[in-house]
């Protein structure tokens, strides 16, 4: 019994673990260019990029509940 109760426990955390969403790896990409700038025209350009990406995403996925929780599963992993 202990068993399975271990094996169903890995299964969900390695199952969620593994969620990924295109547009969260999009957006943690950006922000990575915006953590490496070294001059100010560069960071000011990487976090309007990533302002404007960001809005794009939100406005994308505003119809689709489940798809922007998952979004948001994926984006708070990779910050």
């Amino acid at each position: 019994m202990l068993r399975l109760f271990c094996l169903i426990m890995f299964s969900v955390l390695f199952f969620s673990c593994n969620e990924k969403h295109p547009l969260a790896d999009k957006l943690c990409n950006c922000y990575t260019h915006l953590h490496r700038a070294e001059i100010v025209e560069e960071s000011d350009f990487w976090t309007d990029s990533c302002n404007v990406l960001y809005i794009d995403i939100l406005r994308k996925l505003e119809k689709d509940k489940s798809d922007q929780e998952k979004f948001q599963r994926a984006y708070s992993r990779c910050q």
